[in-house]
């Protein structure tokens, strides 16, 4: 058995293990809505996407319903959020 082998089944051993199953559940019980804002902030410039798009994402990722979202948002990223779909908005015609 060479030394990959060995790491590949160290991992697969302790992967299923409940405690990284649920990482990210523990990562979202502890968000807050400065830590949900910052996230959003990092996808818009990290990943070149606008605000609605970014925050979206993060609630597929931590599976988070959309009706969730306004405690999860700072004041002002509830503004950044508000003027992105506006924005989208007349981009579309409506």
């Amino acid at each position: 058995m060479n030394k990959t082998s060995v790491a590949e089944d160290f991992d697969s051993l302790f992967i299923d293990h409940p405690f990284f199953q649920i990482k990210e559940q523990i990562e979202l019980a502890v968000m807050t809505s400065s830590t949900f804002s910052l996230a959003i902030e990092k996808l818009v410039k990290e990943e070149k996407m606008d605000y609605l798009d970014a925050t979206c994402r993060l609630c597929e990722k931590f599976e988070i319903e959309y009706a969730s979202i306004p405690r999860l948002l700072t004041s002002d990223m509830k503004d950044k959020i508000e003027l992105a779909a506006t924005e989208r908005k007349y981009r579309l015609g409506k």
